[in-house]
């Protein structure tokens, strides 16, 4: 059945105004049946002659009959819906965050204690004899001061004794290590995405046959 953009109008008018009565005016049963009533009654009777009512017998009967079933037969329903005081739930989250204090954690490298100082003061030194260590401090002699000069050298020595050319065989063996893993990891994936396809394909090629 078709309605005109009039007759869709009054049918929500209508409906507000029988919903407002149920939360604004706590109207009855009865009575808001009745007010109902009036109203589509009132929309067949037409004003004049000339102008044909804003709806048939038919289209009133259609409109009757779904307010009937979607809001008179749930009266009960909307007056609790509308009038009955409901308890309002507050839900939350609670979240924590931590903060990680620089004070428990040693500070960055570019922000640490310099080298000399702590090979100086936190390593530990090795205990000489002490007839050793009586001399040096007889010879004005700094036990920690020693220790540094000693390790420096060493330092130095190891390093003269490489070349750029074992250095660029040492990378060449890094490079070629990781890609040999890289191409053994590459590889497995592959298997393993091979094999999760034609596990989804089997099912496909049994429907396919059938």
């Amino acid at each position: 059945m078709n309605y005109s953009c009039q007759q869709i109008s009054f049918v929500m008018a209508l409906l507000q105004l029988l919903l407002d009565n149920i939360r604004e005016k706590q109207m009855p049963f009865g009575d808001n049946l009745n007010e109902f009533a009036k109203l589509i009654s009132g929309t067949r009777q037409s004003l004049s002659p000339e102008v044909d009512s804003l709806f048939d017998a038919e289209q009133a009967m259609s409109i009757t009959d779904y307010l009937k079933c979607s809001l008179f037969q749930n009266y009960r329903l909307y007056e609790f819906l509308f009038n009955q005081p409901r308890e309002e739930l507050l839900l939350g989250k609670k979240r924590t965050i931590e903060v990680i204090s620089s004070a428990d954690f040693v500070a960055p490298l570019e922000e640490g204690m310099n080298t000399d100082v702590y090979l100086h003061y936190m390593t530990p030194v090795e205990h000489h004899e002490e007839g050793q260590r009586t001399s040096q401090v007889e010879d004005g002699e700094v036990p920690g001061e020693t220790v540094l000069e000693q390790e420096k050298e060493n330092k130095a020595t190891e390093f003269e004794e490489y070349n750029v050319q074992d250095v660029k065989d040492v990378l060449d063996d890094l490079t070629k290590e990781m890609l040999r893993n890289l191409q053994a990891e590459f590889t497995e994936k592959l298997r393993v995405q091979e094999e999760s396809f034609s596990t989804r394909l089997e099912p496909l090629k049994h429907s396919a046959c059938k």
